[in-house]
């Protein structure tokens, strides 16, 4: 009955299942330096975002926001080499804003006891309009990741994340996305969590602390 099922599946994907249009990587810059544990800044959001065209769109990339910090809080909460700072944290931390970013980085370093920081700055987050099996509009987001150093304040490791789901027919090279997917058309946080958790498997210090 399963493999009836994903025949059928595969067979509506002609003309309207789900698959993805995306861009993502990660990147290491340099050598990783030895520390004991990593700051983790709440998602931000652009300064821009003021720009965009409805007050809908403007709420929406706020409860994204909301939702990676929850993502995060999951996925490192309760581990002693990552520490969570939320809004009022960070914000008591910074308290001169106009201290550049090197400063600001070491006052978080100073506060926390972290050697590094992870910022993570969300860009796109839109709800699917539809359901999970037909969607006049995909679930897209879009977010990026920097990892500083506290001490020199250099950029230590990147990463991106940027996908719009597409009917499988518009992208058939995406097909083992589709099927680990379930075929189906995905919630923004769904399609944001499925992002952010695959760029911290490659995440070196989650890397390593996974490995011990």
């Amino acid at each position: 009955m399963r493999k009836l099922f994903l025949l059928v599946c595969f067979v509506s994907f002609v003309l309207s299942a789900c698959s993805s249009f995306y861009d993502e990587e990660t990147k290491q810059l340099g050598p990783l330096p030895e520390i004991s544990c990593v700051a983790v800044l709440p998602t931000a959001i652009p300064v821009a975002y003021g720009d965009m065209h409805t007050a809908a769109a403007i709420e929406a990339i706020r409860d994204g926001s909301t939702f990676l910090d929850s993502v995060m809080a999951d996925e490192l909460g309760g581990r002693p080499e990552f520490r969570l700072l939320t809004e009022n944290q960070l914000d008591a931390i910074l308290g001169n804003p106009w201290g550049g970013v090197l400063q600001q980085v070491r006052d978080i370093g100073q506060a926390t006891g972290c050697g590094a920081v992870l910022e993570t700055t969300l860009s796109k987050y839109r709800e699917r309009v539809g359901n999970t099996m037909s969607a006049e509009i995909s679930a897209a987001a879009a977010f990026s990741m920097e990892l500083i150093a506290v001490e020199s304040g250099t950029v230590l490791w990147v990463a991106s994340f940027d996908e719009s789901q597409k009917a499988l027919s518009e992208d058939i090279f995406s097909f083992n996305k589709a099927q680990k997917r379930g075929f189906r058309w995905l919630s923004v946080q769904e399609l944001s969590r499925d992002g952010l958790k695959s760029r911290l498997e490659d995440f070196p210090y989650f890397q390593k602390a996974v490995g011990e």
